[in-house]
């Protein structure tokens, strides 16, 4: 895809963007000694997850063999009557331990730090859902042949794969110093063209609030980068 939009013009740069100022009609994205000028800024920055606190080899290797996953929404279909384990407490434990109940009876919420912290509604409906509660912490994340054992102060637990549920780190500061609109945990709000509340600054993908799954996000982008064209022509009509 970067070879078609260099054959068509465009220009690549790999560069970590720092500041994003406006002045006018005018984007002015700084990063170390590089300057770009724009009259419009998309921003796909997306999210980081928060990881379970295991090395980066264990970590890349539970990740490429399928004993640690990301996201239910994209792949929970393959952990159909498995044993899951989900890392997380709180709004972000319920959530994703509930939505997985929906694949498999045999599912599992850890406390990554000691005990739950669990609203009396959420634990109410965890158990009727038949979903196990262990506490932390979690000392050590071990891989076997046919899935991930994690040590407890309790014992080891093993599971056919880890689902963290720790929340994630939105990439929208750029955004959000300029003064666009964001929610309480940071995902910018923009419109049905993925217009932000700042003229000509767009957005699209995980940055933006809404459903975090890949084929969204490039739909966004296809919408996005239309908006963009239509807006800049609106702004200045081509005369013969």
């Amino acid at each position: 895809m970067r070879e078609q939009a260099l054959l068509h013009g465009a220009v690549y740069s790999q560069v970590r963007i720092e500041k994003l100022d406006k002045d006018g009609d005018v984007f002015l994205a700084r990063g170390g000694p590089h300057r770009f000028a724009a009259r419009s800024v998309l921003l796909a920055t997306g999210v980081s997850n928060h990881r379970p606190d295991m090395d980066e080899v264990t970590h890349g290797q539970a990740l490429s063999r399928g004993l640690l996953r990301y996201c239910p929404i994209c792949d929970g279909y393959e952990v159909t009557d498995q044993r899951v384990a989900v890392l997380g407490t709180g709004a972000h434990g319920y959530k994703e331990s509930i939505f997985l109940r929906s694949y498999t009876s045999d599912v599992t919420l850890i406390a990554p730090d000691g005990r739950h912290a669990l609203s009396a509604d959420e634990e109410t409906g965890l158990r009727a859902a038949g979903i196990n509660l262990l506490e932390g912490p979690c000392t050590a994340f071990l891989l076997g042949e046919d899935g991930l054992e994690i040590a407890l102060p309790g014992g080891h637990h093993r599971f056919a794969t880890l689902y963290p549920a720790l929340g994630s780190t939105i990439h929208s500061q750029l955004a959000v110093d300029l003064g666009a609109e964001a929610s309480g945990d940071g995902c910018l709000v923009v419109d049905s063209h993925q217009r932000t509340s700042v003229p000509g600054l767009y957005a699209a993908g995980d940055v933006v609030l809404g459903l975090d799954q890949i084929s969204h996000a490039m739909g966004e982008g296809g919408v996005a980068a239309t908006t963009i064209r239509n807006d800049l022509a609106q702004a200045s009509p081509l005369r013969r």
